[in-house]
């Protein structure tokens, strides 16, 4: 009992080293080709957003770019679905013109939307 123990233990250690090597997140504000993508993002989502706001609102976009140079949104977070789906919507499967972008790796991307 105490090997089985210590064998799902090992096990466990393993997965969780594994996991946070594979999750190599970019932080935004210190890394000039996100500098690009954020800016090039945002003239993709365009000034124009459908969703109304009582006041200025946050999410987190976090997306990878595919071997076609396109973004492949992985999840949205904000407190306003309308929002999440809109921002989804305009950047799924969008060709970026930034070439300056590691294939595969996970992006962050802070988004602030104002109250017109």
């Amino acid at each position: 009992m105490k090997n089985f123990k210590t064998i799902i233990t090992v096990i466990a250690l393993s997965l969780s080293t594994v996991f946070t090597v594979v999750a190599n997140d970019v932080d935004p504000k210190n890394n000039k080709e996100t500098k690009k993508l954020r800016t090039e993002m945002s003239l993709l989502i365009g000034k124009n957003i459908p969703v109304k706001l009582n006041k200025t609102t946050t999410a987190q976009v976090s997306f990878t770019v595919n071997n076609k140079n396109e973004i492949v949104v992985l999840s949205v977070e904000s407190n306003l679905n309308e929002l999440n789906s809109f921002v989804k919507k305009k950047l799924n499967y969008k060709k970026l013109v930034t070439k300056a972008v590691k294939k595969g790796e996970v992006y962050i991307i802070p988004l602030k939307v104002n109250v017109k």
